[in-house]
This record gives structure tokens, sequence and C-alpha cells, in this order.
């Protein structure tokens, strides 16, 4: 199945050590939730939030979509993932060119 599909489709994906997983923010107690994108790295056995601005959509189901894309993007090589940790991006933005390349299917 290709990646973004399984994203989209069941939330999440697990790829090279990491689970990469579609979420909710409301940090800001605002009546809209913005979609986040969240990241376990069994490496550090940490989760990291991406923190690379996802455009807010006029749905939730854009605002998905968007978030997609913005991975979509560390994946092709055209952005560097901000997660806090400049060793586990490194790792991510491998893994995901990786996926990228390969094809783009996952189990």
């Amino acid at each position: 199945m290709k990646w973004k599909r399984k994203l989209r489709d069941e939330g999440y994906i697990e790829v090279d050590g990491f689970r990469i997983e579609l979420s909710l923010d409301n940090t800001f107690l605002d009546l809209d939730y913005i979609p986040r994108i969240i990241v376990y790295d069994e490496e550090t056995s940490r989760w990291y939030v991406l923190r690379n601005p996802i455009p807010k959509g006029k749905t939730l189901e854009e605002g998905w979509d968007n978030a997609v894309e913005v991975l979509e993007a560390i994946a092709r090589g055209d952005v560097e993932p901000i997660l806090g940790n400049d060793e586990v991006g490194k790792r991510l933005r491998k893994a995901l060119l990786n996926l990228h390349k390969n094809g783009q299917d996952i189990p």
C-alpha cells in the first residue's frame, strides 16, 4: 500500500524504527483542532511532535491532507523535519527518503 494512503486511512505508518501518527492538537484551547504529526522513535523510546508548519485546512480532512503533504515534502528531501532533536530528525529524514525512493510501498 502506498504510504500516504495508509497514513490517511489508518492514521499511522511504521518505517525503519519510527511510528508516525496523525494526531490532533488543541493546545491553545481553540474551538478548532489542529492536525499534528507525532513520531515515536524506537531508538530513544520517546515521542516527538513534528514542528514543521502544517497549513490549516477548511475542514479537518483537508488539514489531514496538508499534514501528509508536509511529510511528503520531507520524504522528497525538500524540507528538514523539525523535532527538537537533530539526530532523530536526521534519521527520520533518511527513513522517509528511503521510503520515497523505494516506491512508496509499505506493508
